[in-house]
């Protein structure tokens, strides 16, 4: 129950920024490079004072380069499709690639499985001449989703790189990669405000993850880590007074189950 517990936290960081993102007018890999300045400075110090950059670097980098071809293709798909397809999609495909990838136990098929129509349900997918372009958009960030998770969780279970310093070195050559590839960065300046809560919510959502591997397999934390669908909704009831649909309650609760199933 400790990486459930783990993942309810990311949940609540990872639901958060993505809405954050919704509403960045910065399109493309600027916004994510002024993130990653934004938090340069604590990434410097992590890296002064560790003691393991040899086993962690290298893995570091191909973990940057997987994480910013994911957050490239999800600001784009944000940009291009309806965020009630693309995110549901994206979420709940994610866990079912990484169980059919991996030797997984049944529970965790069986939870993957519950897990994809109950993010479906849940938010309500509308026909319409976007839908296509949002599926396969949300598909292709699963894909990406994917890649990270499977490489990240062998590059801490397997290889023992040191979590922050792993973090650190991601952060710090993602900063430098984009600060020569991306466009438009003294417009992405103008929005630091909305910057500096993506900024933090971000590393800590997915170090949060990566602490979960700690204590369950890969295949299990992707099927948790769909518990940020699961805490968007609950906000969307709360805090935005959204409808509380039977529909979306059973697809709620279809999710909560395949967590758990997963978790036990």
């Amino acid at each position: 129950m400790t990486a459930l517990a783990l993942l309810t936290a990311s949940a609540c960081c990872h639901a958060t920024w993505n809405l954050l993102m919704k509403t960045v007018s910065t399109k493309g890999s600027a916004f994510i490079w002024l993130c990653g300045l934004l938090t340069l400075p604590v990434s410097v110090v992590l890296l002064v004072r560790s003691d393991d950059l040899a086993v962690t670097w290298w893995p570091a980098l191909i973990s940057m380069a997987l994480h910013t071809l994911y957050a490239v293709t999800l600001q784009k798909a944000y940009g291009a499709a309806d965020f009630a397809t693309v995110y549901p999609i994206s979420r709940g495909s994610a866990p079912v690639l990484v169980a059919l990838a991996t030797v997984s136990g049944w529970r965790v098929y069986a939870g993957a499985l519950i897990v994809l129509p109950g993010v479906l349900v849940m938010d309500r997918l509308h026909r319409g001449r976007t839908l296509a372009r949002g599926i396969a958009l949300g598909l292709l960030v699963a894909a990406c989703t994917a890649a990270y998770t499977l490489w990240d969780a062998y590059a801490i279970g397997t290889l023992h790189a040191d979590l922050l310093a792993y973090l650190a070195v991601s952060n710090l050559a993602q900063v430098v990669v984009l600060s020569v590839l991306s466009r438009d960065r003294r417009a992405a300046l103008g929005e630091w405000r909305r910057a500096i809560p993506v900024a933090i919510l971000v590393p800590a959502s997915y170090g949060l993850s990566l602490l979960a591997l700690s204590y369950a397999s890969v295949s299990a934390v992707a099927v948790g880590r769909t518990m940020n669908v699961v805490i968007g909704a609950l906000l969307g009831f709360l805090v935005l007074h959204e409808r509380a649909t039977r529909t979306r309650l059973a697809g709620l609760a279809a999710v909560v189950a395949g967590v758990v199933l997963v978790s036990i």
